[in-house]
């Protein structure tokens, strides 16, 4: 075939034509590629393009106003339907998101949730686990990892304004159906306000650990949120980070850090997941550690059997904040249990003129600190109840106070006025001792005599008296040890400990004692001297006479034996040196 010669004017509009399909093309890639993830389950964790380490970056950018992030109450695990109420400052919003955590049971079944904020209904959303095969774009997003932990983010830009919000979910079906937590991000516009730069970074990362994964002899210990760009770490006098987890557990360490400097909440910085609850809304300041480009945080599981990062936001502020008032209004405090998780309420209240932003409470136990808790912002004249988690270590009376603002990391009208007066509460034991037998093992041979016995115990009381059948042990710590008789043949070893409390535990393990050893030795040892004391050449009044005087000198008869023989022995020894 020969080649087709085409006119100059020809070539331009088809060199045209291929530039702008070429740009669709391109166009249509880049939309792809930035639109909303699909809802594929991943057991490891949904995040950024697929990725099960990386939070998936959902908006960025700059506002002359502010980033609200809130939790509500932030209650945790209980049932639908569930309800939160929120207060968004500003003149208006430009963008915001809800987030709702669900707990599926298992990854295999299936339900349904509903969304109603501010009286409007949103569509129904499947929630289909591992059968959810991703060939679908959602909106809202379903991100759904583990053994069915959801976290689910709908898109309410258009319908909310500044002001109160009332957020309530509501799932079905076979699924568990308990909801986490509700979270409501917003960036706003405020006429008076002050360039703010945020970034916000979603997703649901399974960090946990072996034995957790079905069959998979498989452990995901790190997971990372990426705020991307450059930073004037000079223009920005404040930087607040917000963290949500979902099913961390109080008592096995976790870690954050942050440009990888280890955060602390508070004075925790290696249980950050530690609420009783299931649900750990989390506020950092790290206006101190910024870099100027690039900012990465790091999520660590460490000892956590399992647990989910699924939100990560951050805001730097070139205002300096304004004049507040934060003071305790009020505590609650329910019948409190030594040994069990307990939870105390407090009201803080803002009576300044001016909003808070990223603060923390503490609650104080004779003086210690006990249990902590972050308030992202608190407007003014507004209240917010925030939850504090105990499960104290003894029993008795304790003074408690609540203590707003206990790092002093804000400015305000009056210093001094930050804590409740302190009052006592009684603490409920009704924890028995919990007792371990160390030693000797269970089932084990041993020989007759006198069997030392050892372990430990456990218990919120350290007031502990313990004894080993019938005799009374010694308590060092946690560490106790008592000799007992053992005889002949299958033995019990029953151990009871009793606290101030007068809670009693019990443990017990049986022995195999060998027959033929110590204590039938000694017993033939008694019995010949009785035979020996019987049959000597004493008349029945010398013999009464002997058990007097034995009697007068507080020596039973079989010891006076013991004297006689002594003397006979060392008389003959003396004898002996005597001869040439």
């Amino acid at each position: 075939m020969k080649p087709v010669n085409m006119k100059p004017e020809n070539k331009i509009l088809n060199n045209l034509f291929l530039g702008i399909a070429g740009a669709v093309i391109f166009s249509l890639i880049l939309l792809m590629c930035t639109s909303p993830c699909l809802a594929a389950y991943n057991f490891e964790g949904v995040g950024e393009g697929g990725d099960q380490d990386t939070l998936r970056d959902i908006t960025s950018g700059t506002v002359k106003g502010g980033l609200y992030v809130d939790a509500g109450d932030a209650k945790g695990l209980d049932t639908s339907p569930y309800t939160e109420e929120f207060n968004v400052p500003g003149t208006s919003v430009k963008w915001a998101r809800v987030y709702v955590g669900i707990w599926g049971g298992t990854e295999s079944k299936t339900g349904t949730l509903d969304l109603t904020v501010n009286g409007k209904e949103f569509d129904t959303v499947d929630l289909e686990g591992s059968s959810d095969s991703g060939d679908v774009e959602d909106e809202p997003t379903v991100y759904c990892s583990g053994h069915g932990v959801y976290w689910v983010a709908y898109d309410v830009g258009t319908n909310i304004s500044t002001g109160p919000v009332k957020v309530e979910a509501e799932t079905a079906g076979t699924i568990d159906g308990r909801v986490y937590g509700i979270v409501l991000v917003a960036v706003y516009e405020d006429e008076g306000g002050d360039q703010v730069k945020y970034w916000v970074e979603e997703g649901n990362l399974n960090l946990h650990g072996i034995g957790w994964s079905g069959s998979l002899a498989t452990t995901h210990d790190e997971g990372y949120a990426e705020f991307a760009g450059r930073v004037d770490v000079d223009k920005y006098n404040t930087a607040n980070l917000i963290v949500t987890y979902l099913c961390g557990t109080p008592g096995l360490d976790d870690s954050l850090y942050f440009n990888d400097e280890q955060l602390s909440d508070g004075d925790n910085e290696d249980d950050i997941a530690n609420s009783a609850n299931y649900f750990d809304f989390k506020y950092f300041d790290v206006l101190d550690i910024l870099e100027k480009n690039d900012n990465e945080l790091r999520f660590e599981r460490d000892d956590e059997d399992y647990v989910h990062p699924v939100l990560a936001t951050l805001c730097l502020g070139t205002a300096e904040e304004g004049s507040s008032d934060l003071t305790v209004s009020g505590v609650n405090v329910p019948a409190l249990y030594a040994g069990q998780d307990n939870t105390i309420t407090a009201t803080i209240k803002n009576t300044g003129p001016e909003p808070s932003y990223g603060f923390q409470t503490a609650l104080y136990a004779n003086d210690d600190i006990v249990s902590t808790a972050s308030i992202s912002s608190l407007q003014p004249d507004s209240s917010k109840t925030i939850k504090f988690n105990w499960k104290p270590a003894f029993g008795g009376e304790a003074a408690l106070k609540v203590y707003v603002d206990y790092l002093d990391n804000k400015d305000e009208l009056n210093e001094i006025n930050n804590w409740n007066t302190p009052f006592l509460a009684n603490i409920i034991d009704l924890t028995p001792p919990e007792i371990k037998i160390e030693a000797p093992e269970d089932g084990s041979s041993v020989d007759a005599g006198y069997l030392t016995v050892s372990g430990t115990v456990e218990d919120t009381d350290q007031n502990i008296a313990i004894d080993v059948n019938g005799q009374q042990a010694m308590v060092s710590g946690k560490s106790w040890s008592a000799q007992v008789p053992v005889y002949s043949g299958f033995t019990k070893i029953i151990v009871n400990a009793t606290d101030g409390a007068n809670n009693t535990g019990r443990e017990f393990i049986s022995v195999n004692v060998k027959s033929g050893s110590t204590f039938k030795e000694i017993y033939s040892l008694n019995n010949e001297t009785n035979s020996l004391n019987q049959t000597s050449p004493t008349s029945q009044g010398e013999k009464n006479e002997t058990e007097k005087k034995n009697k007068k000198t507080g020596l039973p008869g079989y010891y006076a034996s013991l004297g006689v023989i002594s003397a006979t022995i060392f008389l003959r020894l003396q004898y002996r040196r005597k001869q040439p």
